[in-house]
């Protein structure tokens, strides 16, 4: 899927992606009619077959790898493609989250599509864990990030107007209301949010008291490229995350981060050296949600009470951390892979 307005991040990595392979000259499916609107929601799926069927089953060019992003029920395309055009396509499969969390256990079908993937990619390795099918031939990879964030100059304390900067959708699964809890603990910060998603109302209802805090709305990369160098700290506090690109744009831009951790926090961030993960409720570490927001506000506390010195080491770790996430170092790797199957 493409970017809507409650959902502007939504699907920019996979045409980054794309613009990253164009010499191999592939073929891309997304969902471009993509908006919030009620007749959007009734028929964005039956647009999406269609558009598929016009576009590559009735196109009298053939494709030999046939990459899924988003495994189910997107892989019921691949596998239409395949019975009906080219029984000899190979699928790859890159898996971002959802895809895995909303289907366990697996059913019967979700197993059987399973068993037609010649390859998967997971963007983590604890997504990858999660995952309980079997899968001979898989890959941890990113989905990448633009390599314009890399291109940003690291900037000193003194150049960082931002104390703390959010970017992503507005909703409970990214943690809008433990935001919303934060913000009295930060009068005395410059806040900035960038998003725009269901809980944009309530956001705006919550902040309306606090001048520090800014609501910037939907952003472009260049625009998010500035806002990420202009912060000392950018948050994730997402309740689950497969990876978390946003995460890993900050860290290009030498901005440290703070996070709930996640699948995609744990697989970035390494404790006090690139930032700070900070545990939230599960099974096995069952906390309240007051507990929750205490140790993010020490987290942040600790980030920006670090002497410049050491909070320079952390942004150059987080950058070098970030360059293997650039998405002309993952095209090349997708290069290869396809080459290999």
């Amino acid at each position: 899927m493409g970017p809507k307005p409650a959902a502007p991040f939504q699907g920019q990595f996979v045409r980054q992606q794309v613009e990253a392979l164009a010499t191999l000259q592939p073929g891309y499916h997304f969902m471009r009619w993509h908006t919030d609107s009620r007749l959007n929601r009734l028929l964005k799926y039956p647009v999406f077959v269609v558009d598929f069927i016009w576009r590559y089953l009735l196109s009298r060019h053939k494709y030999t790898i046939v990459h899924v992003h988003f495994f189910y029920p997107t892989i019921w395309l691949a596998l239409l493609y395949r019975a009906l055009r080219n029984p000899a396509a190979k699928i790859i499969v890159t898996c971002h989250g959802s895809d895995i969390y909303k289907y366990q256990p697996a059913g019967f079908w979700y197993r059987w599509c399973a068993s037609q993937v010649q390859h998967w990619i997971f963007t983590s390795a604890a997504l990858k864990a999660r995952f309980s099918l079997p899968c001979q031939h898989s890959t941890i990879l990113s989905a990448g990030i633009a390599d314009s964030f890399a291109a940003q100059p690291q900037r000193g304390l003194a150049d960082k107007p931002v104390d703390l900067l959010y970017v992503g959708s507005l909703d409970h699964n990214k943690g809008i209301d433990r935001l919303i809890a934060l913000l009295p603990a930060l009068t005395d910060k410059q806040v900035v949010i960038a998003g725009t998603g269901p809980w944009l109302s309530r956001l705006q209802q919550a902040a309306a008291p606090y001048p520090n805090v800014r609501l910037a709305g939907a952003q472009t990369v260049s625009e998010l490229a500035s806002w990420y160098q202009q912060a000392r700290c950018f948050i994730s506090l997402s309740r689950h995350e497969s990876f978390g690109l946003v995460m890993a744009e900050a860290m290009a831009c030498y901005t440290p981060v703070v996070a709930t951790h996640t699948d995609g926090s744990a697989a970035q961030l390494r404790h006090a050296e690139n930032g700070y993960l900070v545990a939230q409720n599960t099974a096995e570490t069952p906390l309240n949600e007051q507990q929750l927001i205490a140790d993010l506000q020490l987290a942040l506390q600790t980030l920006w009470q670090l002497p410049p010195a050491r909070y320079q080491q952390m942004q150059q770790a987080a950058r070098a951390w970030a360059e293997q996430c650039l998405v002309s170092d993952v095209a090349a790797k997708l290069s290869r892979l396809y080459q290999e199957v």
